[in-house]
């Protein structure tokens, strides 16, 4: 659908009102329209989310799950976009807009923050996570579940061959997991410290919370691959700090303590979104960036995407009892 069929689109849906497209943002696996609905004193601004190559039954679980996360919440500084209406056979996803900035627009630097500022909303980002992972716990007996439909073959790869040395960790929890759980899906309000979670999950994976966890540490990683952190030297921040920064505060509000097969099954699972991370031109058909920053990560961070066993450069072994 174009801007215009869009907006036409929503005055269906909204009788009486003006719909004026104010922004368009291509991503990888949707379009987003950031849209102004007007009718006299009432302005009010929506997000409407049009997948690119979901499935229907894909596009009304992600509704759910964030309906579920929004209205299942009870946390006054944790909360996501209010959902809105799903039309799950044209691929449309519309919530509510929430003026903020990611948390990969501060760890990029780009517009600075403080580090206190940075270091609460790490710590609120892991709140979140615990939140997320208290409200999509599975039973404890349930396998872990992989989608062999799904184009995740590292992913899928993890979750086969750590199905034993789950059962020795102390993080048992079954889960559904956010999957993406990353700096970029991580909005921080303007002005305040009130997160939202973007981008909820639209397969029914069943797995421990260390996917998500290696997730987030993966993220981390990824925004120092790229300037101004890799050119021009800025790095208020470092990866192992603010990610153990991280660990603490979840497995606080999980009531856990990490052991070392915890940190293993995280460290395996960053790796395998390590080399996931090379394999970019699988989306590649959604459009020019995904090309570019397989080009980019090609030229500038072989040797990160090349590291060649689980534990490179991380968990720096020990760390456990710090968790």
């Amino acid at each position: 659908m174009n801007r215009g069929e869009v907006q036409e689109y929503i005055e269906e849906r909204y009788p009486g009102f003006t719909i004026e497209c104010k922004k368009t943002i291509p991503c990888r696996n949707s379009h987003i329209f950031m849209l102004d609905l007007c009718k006299g004193q009432i302005r009010d601004r929506i997000v409407v989310k049009i997948s690119r190559n979901y499935q229907p039954r894909e596009v009304a679980l992600e509704f759910a799950n964030l309906s579920r996360f929004y209205y299942g919440c009870k946390d006054g500084a944790v909360s996501s976009p209010q959902p809105l209406f799903v039309d799950a056979q044209k691929g449309i996803l519309a919530m509510s807009h929430v003026q903020g900035i990611n948390l990969a627009h501060m760890l990029h630097e780009i517009r600075p923050v403080s580090l206190q500022y940075l270091n609460s909303a790490v710590d609120l980002s892991a709140i979140a996570l615990a939140k997320f992972h208290a409200l999509f716990r599975r039973g404890d007996n349930e396998s872990v579940k992989i989608d062999t439909n799904a184009p995740e073959d590292d992913i899928n790869q993890f979750l086969a061959e750590s199905q034993e040395r789950m059962s020795e960790c102390n993080l048992k929890t079954m889960v559904t997991p956010f999957f993406d759980f990353t700096s970029w899906n991580i909005i921080i309000k303007n002005n305040s410290m009130m997160l939202y979670l973007i981008d909820f999950p639209r397969r029914e994976y069943v797995c421990t919370p260390h996917l998500d966890l290696a997730r987030f540490r993966f993220g981390l990683e990824l925004v120092k691959q790229f300037p101004p952190s890799k050119f021009f030297g800025l790095n208020r921040w470092d990866v192992d700090s603010l990610f153990e920064r991280f660990l603490s505060v979840y497995c606080r509000e999980m009531h856990v303590a990490l052991s070392q097969d915890d940190l293993w099954l995280i460290a395996r699972a960053r790796k395998a979104n390590i080399r996931r991370a090379q394999d970019l031109a699988r989306k590649g058909r959604c459009g020019l960036q995904p090309k570019l920053e397989q080009a980019y990560l090609q030229t500038f961070s072989r040797q990160w995407l090349d590291q060649g066993d689980v534990f490179s450069k991380w968990p720096r072994m020990g760390r456990a009892e710090k968790a």
